[in-house]
């Protein structure tokens, strides 16, 4: 014979079904919750990478990877659009990451250039040394008095193009640095004809 539960056992078996259904649907709430959110600290750290890395020159001496950057941002952006919020946060973490490459290769990229037209500035300015030591030590001769204010001018004229090497160096334009040091290099050896010679001859009285 069937015999209905007590209803205080009935009672409390709902309150404890209630209890398990409210737990897991708060569980899943939280989840869902979780993952609903667009990722936008995120977003926001991946584009002040970029414009980290833009400050560090990436457009000029880091594109490829610059470009890069802003892409995975872009494809970022077009996720949270979708709401599939986790390709977005992938996306995001892979926009920053390839901005920080951006702002560090650009780095690089300048370090080797300053490096560059430094040992061009000493060389000119080694060569033009030489002028004024050649300049200074010329017999007083007619062909030489004419050599010397040749060379006078010329010494002039290139230290003050040597100057402005100097400034573009010190404003990180080592492109325009760069050409006007070959330039300078070209000329200088124009003047001194036998520029490489001399520097080794100088080179092998010194270490006599």
């Amino acid at each position: 014979m069937y015999l209905p539960l007590p209803r205080v056992r009935t009672a409390a078996w709902r309150c404890a079904v209630w209890a398990i259904a409210l737990a897991v649907a708060s569980t899943l709430v939280g989840t869902t919750a979780g993952c609903a959110e667009p990722p936008q600290k995120e977003l926001d750290q991946a584009q002040a990478a970029i414009e980290v890395a833009i400050a560090a020159g990436a457009e000029r001496f880091a594109p490829a990877e610059l470009t890069a950057a802003r892409a995975a941002v872009s494809q970022a952006s077009e996720a949270v659009v979708q709401r599939d919020y986790k390709l977005a946060l992938g996306h995001a973490l892979d926009g920053r990451e390839r901005a920080q490459v951006a702002t560090q290769a650009a780095i690089d990229a300048q370090a080797r250039l300053r490096d560059d037209s430094e040992r061009a500035f000493r060389e000119v300015t080694a060569l033009l040394d030489r002028l004024r030591e050649d300049r200074s030590s010329a017999a007083p001769t007619r062909i030489a008095r004419a050599r010397v204010r040749t060379a006078r001018a010329a010494e002039s004229r290139l230290s003050a193009s040597l100057q402005k090497a100097r400034a573009s160096i010190d404003a990180q334009d080592y492109a325009a640095a760069q050409a006007l040091l070959s330039r300078l290099k070209t000329e200088l050896a124009g003047v001194l004809p036998d520029a490489d010679g001399g520097s080794a001859a100088q080179s092998s009285r010194r270490g006599r």
